[in-house]
């Protein structure tokens, strides 16, 4: 069985293809629909949802990395339960896709050391802070010294923001695709665990 998107069939092993191929152009294309996932971790009995810069993404692994401040509470929670789920759209393709996996840790190790070195400097800032991320404050502050945050600051002196430095990688363990359509919509799931491509009623 196939679906045709934009004149294009795919059987399920094609549409599989095409999502990775759409991950793997959010993370390197900054003005692509996929570059900004929304990332939910679990908090106790509450769910936490925000959105991260999609950073890689590998089809033959499995798996999706974004950066984060390990001081964090996204990063704490992590920690507890390695549970995580992100939420990806083209508002454009009207393709929508649920990603459901585990998070591996990444801190002070081989695989931050080779992504701090390609981090710019406007984004080396973020981690410049000598505040946790979500502590409460009186005044409305970025919690950086001024100079930083006009980027008045050299490479050498953002080289301390490598201590806050964290990458999550996202083992997938399945993905659910749904294409919005007028005249019926049409949804798909991958799973990686059992290894079974399925149709789904949307």
């Amino acid at each position: 069985m196939q679906v045709t998107i934009n004149n294009i069939a795919y059987s399920l092993s094609d549409l599989e293809k095409d999502i990775w191929n759409r991950l793997v152009n959010g993370a390197v294309k900054s003005r692509d629909s996929f570059h900004t996932p929304s990332v939910a971790t679990h908090s106790g009995n509450d769910i936490s949802l925000r959105t991260v810069v999609l950073r890689k993404a590998v089809s033959e692994s499995k798996e999706l990395r974004f950066h984060t401040d390990t001081r964090s509470k996204k990063w704490q929670e992590l920690i507890v339960n390695p549970s995580i789920s992100a939420l990806f759209y083209d508002a454009a393709d009207r393709i929508q896709i649920r990603v459901k996996g585990r998070a591996v840790l990444h801190f002070n190790n081989d695989i931050t050391a080779a992504a701090w070195q390609k981090t710019s400097l406007s984004s080396r800032r973020c981690y410049l802070t000598n505040f946790d991320p979500s502590s409460f404050t009186d005044h409305p502050t970025s919690g950086l010294p001024e100079h930083i945050e006009q980027e008045n600051f050299t490479l050498e002196e953002s080289e301390i923001g490598f201590n806050h430095f964290g990458i999550v990688s996202i083992q997938v363990q399945n993905i659910d695709w749904l294409w919005l359509h007028h005249a019926g919509h049409r949804r798909a799931h991958f799973d990686y665990v059992s290894e079974q491509y399925q149709w789904m009623i949307p």
